[in-house]
C-alpha cells in the first residue's frame, strides 16, 4: 500500500510525511505533530480504553486495521482512505473530553467535532478523499449502536450515502480491537451486525437505491421507516447554494439564468453592512418573502447565500417545500488561499476562518439531488 499524497498534495509539508512508501505510518513524524501531541496528552477511561490514553489508542487501532485481512483486500486508494480515517478518528477528543459528576471519562460529540477539525487539517487535499475521510471520522462509532437507534434503517441508509458501508465496517472493527475494554466481544459482535445489516439493507458496497429523487428526499424528511414509491410531482426547482464567501457561488448563479436570491444583493439594494449584525434578520426576511413569491408562482430560482450549517439550509427547505419543489444543492468550494485573497479585503480573516471550522458540509439526504464543485 502506498499511502502517497497524490491524493492530497495541497496539505502542509509535515503532512506529507506521515506515511513510508510502503504505506506504513511514520511513527517519528506522526508523534512529532502537534496535533497528535494532544491525543497523547488525552485520557481515557480505564473502563473502555484501560490500554491508556488517546495517542496509544489511535497506533493500536492503525495497527488492528492493517492487519485485517479485509483490508489487506482492497484497492490502494480504499486503503488510503481507511488508514487516514483511523490516523484521525479520534481527533476530536482534545476539546471535548471530561469527567463526568459519577467520575467517568466521557468525550461527548468527539466525532462530530473530529469532522470539522480533519476537514479543516485537510482543506486542501482532494475533495473526494477528503470528504471520505471526515465521514467514516463522523460515523466510525454507527456500527456499535445503529441497531439500538429509534430508526436503524434510515441511519444505515444515510451512512450510505455519505460513504461506504463496508469501509465504516472495517474502521469500527479495528477500534475495537485497536483497545482494551470491558465488553470487547460485545462490540465485536455488533460490528459484524452492523456488516449484516447494511447486506440486508442492499447498501453495503454501494448507497441506498430509492425510487426516484422525491422518494429517497420524503424517506428521510418525513423520517419513513421503509422507503416508500412515491410520485414525483414536483413542478419546479429551487437551487440552493453553499459555500465559504469567495468560492465562486456569485459566478456559479449566473450561469443558471434563472431569478437569484441573494443575501449580499439585498444587502446592497438596502444599504446594509455585513458586519451590522441587528439587520441581518431583516436581510432573511426579504430572502425569504422573495423565495415564497416565486415557489407560488412555481418558478424556479436560485437561492445564493452561504449556508454552512444544517440549520440553515433545513429551514429553508421546510419553509418552501408546502410548494413542493425540487431541492438541488450545490456546494462550491475553493483552496483556502484563494479565499484569504479573494475576500479578506471584505472580510475580516479571523471570520473567514470561523466559517470554515463551522461548515457541516451538506449532505444528499438534505435534499433531491446534490452537487460539489472544487474550483
Amino acid at each position: 500500500m502506498n499511502t502517497g499524497l497524490e491524493i492530497g498534495k495541497g496539505l502542509p509539508s509535515g503532512m506529507r510525511n506521515l506515511w513510508s512508501k510502503e504505506g506504513k505510518p511514520n511513527w517519528d513524524v506522526i508523534e512529532a505533530q502537534d496535533w497528535f501531541i494532544e491525543l497523547e496528552n488525552c485520557p481515557q477511561d480505564p473502563t473502555f480504553h484501560a490500554e491508556g490514553d488517546v495517542g496509544i489508542h489511535t497506533k493500536m487501532v492503525l495497527n488492528a486495521l492493517m492487519n485485517l485481512e479485509e483490508f489487506k483486500a482492497l484497492n490502494q486508494y480504499d486503503q488510503k482512505i481507511l488508514a487516514w480515517s483511523a490516523l484521525l478518528h479520534d481527533i476530536g477528543k482534545p476539546r471535548c473530553t471530561m469527567t463526568d459528576e459519577e467520575g467517568y471519562i466521557r468525550a461527548p460529540k468527539h466525532a462530530a467535532i473530529g469532522e470539522k477539525i480533519a476537514r479543516r487539517m485537510l482543506w486542501d487535499m482532494d475533495f473526494q478523499a477528503r470528504e471520505a475521510i471526515c465521514s467514516l471520522i463522523r460515523w466510525h462509532g454507527l456500527p456499535i449502536w445503529c441497531l439500538e437507534k429509534k430508526n436503524p434503517n434510515y441511519a444505515v441508509a444515510v451512512a450510505s450515502l455519505r460513504l461506504t458501508n463496508k469501509h465504516l465496517y472495517l474502521l469500527s472493527k479495528a477500534d475495537v480491537l485497536g483497545r482494551e475494554s470491558v465488553g470487547q466481544e460485545d462490540f465485536l459482535e455488533r460490528v459484524e451486525l452492523y456488516k449484516e445489516f447494511s447486506i440486508e439493507q442492499e447498501c453495503w458496497e454501494v448507497a441506498k437505491v430509492f425510487h426516484n429523487t422525491h422518494s429517497q428526499f420524503k424517506f428521510f424528511h418525513k423520517y419513513l421507516m421503509y422507503p416508500a414509491v412515491i410520485y414525483d410531482d414536483t413542478a419546479f426547482e429551487v437551487i440552493l447554494l453553499s459555500g465559504i464567501p469567495g468560492s465562486g457561488k456569485d459566478t456559479y448563479a449566473k450561469t443558471q439564468k434563472l431569478p437569484i436570491i441573494s443575501l449580499d444583493a439585498i444587502r446592497e439594494e438596502f444599504n446594509i453592512k455585513i458586519t451590522d449584525k441587528k439587520a441581518q434578520g431583516q436581510v432573511a426576511q426579504i430572502a425569504y418573502k422573495r423565495a415564497k413569491e416565486y415557489a407560488a408562482k412555481k418558478t424556479s430560482f436560485v437561492w445564493n447565500s452561504t449556508n454552512l450549517t444544517n440549520e440553515l439550509r433545513t429551514r429553508i427547505i421546510n419553509t418552501l417545500s408546502v410548494y413542493n419543489p425540487r431541492f438541488k444543492l450545490v456546494y462550491i468550494e475553493t483552496s483556502r488561499a484563494n479565499i484569504m485573497a479573494r475576500r479578506r479585503e471584505t472580510i475580516p480573516v479571523r471570520k473567514l476562518e470561523k466559517m470554515i471550522n463551522m461548515l457541516e458540509m451538506p449532505l444528499p439526504n438534505e435534499v433531491h439531488s446534490i452537487e460539489y464543485l472544487r474550483n
